[in-house]
């Protein structure tokens, strides 16, 4: 989705330019570093049905990246569209009693309509420096590969199917942009991020054959919450 949005932005760019004044308008690419935390409540079982709880569960942290296209509406206020992805994130979750293991990849796409203000600009060294802050709101589509059971680090050929889902996501964010040309500034904020649930899905395996139905499956779950530092490069027209 993020790659397609992101072919379908730069082919009507062009086209934006010889249909209307793009004084004002600004694009941005950018990527970093998505740190997860406090993911919530995760339930998962076992390939004989046996249900687990774990509290706060850790998704690791992966990469974001992303790109948008947006409009300053005065000197001091400017609104985006952006389109983002993040990748890398695993879902670990461990029941201390047995040493039960469930391990699955997740990944999310999202959408984003934000707003920023930017505090009155100050000179470092000639060099223009604006801080600002913002927020945003969205959806995300998110992705939690098929799982693998694990005991005492080993496979125990217990596993499950993938989900993906789409879910309201909003952002926090503070940042500043640094003067580079007139109208190419570098971009660098951190931002806290709430993505929404994630949930595994009900079809339960054991050594790649389905389980029975009678066989209770506990969905995998939590949430998504990141905090980041991301860098990119703004371009004003």
């Amino acid at each position: 989705m993020i790659r397609k949005l992101t072919l379908a932005l730069l082919l009507t760019l062009p086209a934006m330019a010889v249909a209307i004044d793009l004084e004002g308008y600004y694009i941005t690419a950018k990527g970093g570093v998505s740190k997860t935390f406090n993911t919530g409540t995760t339930s998962l079982n076992n390939a004989d049905g046996t249900l687990f709880t774990n509290e706060n569960e850790d998704l690791g942290t992966g990469s974001a990246f992303g790109f948008s296209v947006g409009k300053y509406l005065t000197d001091s206020f400017r609104l985006e569209l952006e389109a983002t992805k993040r990748t890398g994130y695993e879902f670990d979750a461990r029941d201390t009693n047995t040493g039960f293991i469930t391990k699955a990849k997740i990944q999310t796409e999202a959408l984003f309509i934000n707003g920023f203000y930017d505090f009155q600009p100050f000179t470092m060294s000639n060099t223009s420096i604006t801080p600002y802050l913002g927020g945003g709101v969205g959806i995300s589509r998110n992705k939690m590969g098929a799982d693998a059971t694990y005991i005492n680090g080993l496979p125990d050929g217990g596993s499950a199917s993938g989900n993906t889902i789409n879910q309201f996501a909003y952002k926090l964010s503070a940042g500043t942009l640094v003067s580079l040309t007139e109208q190419l500034s570098l971009d660098v904020n951190y931002q806290y991020v709430n993505l929404g649930a994630f949930k595994g899905g009900t079809k339960l395996y054991r050594n790649g054959v389905r389980r029975p139905a009678d066989v209770q499956r506990g969905t995998n779950g939590g949430d998504i919450k990141t905090q980041e530092l991301m860098v990119g490069l703004q371009y004003k027209f």
